[in-house]
């Protein structure tokens, strides 16, 4: 028995929110508060409009092209060999420090929590993390609409319990020098662009609901991120921690510390679960490696940076996101540029030429990525 059109979207927009929703959105009010809550919400706003256009782009393309392939392989080919080359190295480094900051944050939240070493709880961590990952796509998408659920219940229930412990005053600063920062640590929280052939394949027979669905998961991802930013640097102000939840449980209580540290947990682990699978089929389907050895390329060199002491939670989104998603994105452009004039197949959508909007986007990433550089 088929499955009806909505519970296909539901999955679909599961896997975008869950894969955007990890950890950036845990170190955004730190990141934020160093800006104030108004330049950043300016930020967000503008830098997801540019996802939603992106998603889209990176969409059309999936749907013009006959086989299966992650960021690097479409680059192969549209763009010829070396770009898949640079794909495939841009995209493997930003996925390794996403994997990477979510070891540090696993560690820090399941301590906080549990108590004991972090290292050893990262370690736990992400054995089982890399379980679920060999398992697949069908094991993922279930484990990520039950935590999606979860992480929507638990947001409710902080934004109504921090509401009364909001200071105002705490919203009121700006400082603009530390924009570079910020703008990292924006993008590497919203983009869940390495999802979008997951989400195709999801959609297979609806793939003309792929605009739909990008659009209101990218909607219910900017209100969870505004709403939480709000409520955190609301009561935690200029003391608000690389780890938001850890703080705000400082300031409301040991409850807030426990229900806070979950949601940090579930919230990883979906957008964990969703760039682990992207970055194992890399190396499965566009690199033709049997699984198990996927699964090895995927999770030991996080591992073995994370072994030799690199723990900057806040540093690791910000160079991830500025630096590597912004390549990666740029290259993203580029593939959609040269699908509309060599797609093997009529996409279900078109988005059009886009040419003044993908020059505008690839100078966005460019001018973002000189200022994270710089402000290294």
């Amino acid at each position: 028995m088929m499955r009806k059109p909505v519970t296909h979207s539901i999955e679909a927009v599961a896997t975008l929110v869950g894969t955007a929703i990890g950890a950036g959105v845990l170190g955004l009010p730190y990141a934020i508060s160093h800006v104030g809550f108004g330049i950043g919400i300016v930020m967000l706003l503008l830098l997801s409009w540019v996802n939603i256009i992106l998603q889209m782009m990176f969409a059309e393309v999936t749907l013009r092209t006959q086989d299966q392939h992650q960021i690097p392989g479409y680059a192969g080919i549209y763009l010829g060999p070396y770009a898949k080359k640079i794909g495939f190295v841009v995209g493997v480094s930003a996925a390794y420090g996403t994997l990477l900051a979510y070891l540090i944050a696993s560690g820090q939240i399941l301590q906080s929590l549990l108590g004991g070493s972090n290292t050893m709880w990262s370690l736990i961590y992400f054995a089982g993390i890399g379980i679920v990952i060999f398992k697949g796509l069908d094991t993922i998408k279930i484990v990520e609409v039950i935590m999606s659920a979860l992480v929507a219940s638990i947001m409710v229930l902080i934004w109504v319990v921090a509401f009364p412990h909001v200071d105002i005053q705490n919203l009121l600063y700006m400082n603009m020098a530390s924009s570079p920062q910020v703008y990292g640590v924006l993008l590497f929280a919203l983009s869940a662009t390495i999802a979008i052939p997951e989400v195709r394949q999801e959609l297979v027979g609806q793939e003309k609901l792929l605009p739909r669905v990008i659009i209101v998961a990218n909607l219910f991802i900017v209100v969870v991120y505004a709403l939480f930013t709000l409520f955190v640097i609301g009561v935690t102000g200029a003391a608000t921690t690389e780890v938001a939840t850890i703080g705000l449980g400082h300031f409301i209580g040991p409850w807030m510390l426990i229900v806070g540290n979950i949601l940090a947990f579930f919230t990883i682990t979906t957008s964990c679960l969703s760039i682990g699978l992207a970055i194992r089929r890399v190396f499965q389907f566009d690199y033709n490696f049997p699984r198990w050895k996927a699964l090895l390329a995927t999770m030991v060199v996080p591992l073995i940076i994370f072994l030799t002491g690199f723990r900057n939670f806040i540093g690791v989104l910000g160079i991830v996101g500025g630096i590597g998603i912004g390549l990666q994105s740029s290259i993203v452009v580029f593939s959609f540029w040269r699908a509309r004039i060599h797609g093997e197949r009529k996409p279900e959508f078109t988005l059009g030429v886009m040419t003044a909007a993908g020059i505008c986007m690839i100078l966005i990433f460019a001018v973002g990525a000189f200022f994270t550089i710089g402000a290294l």
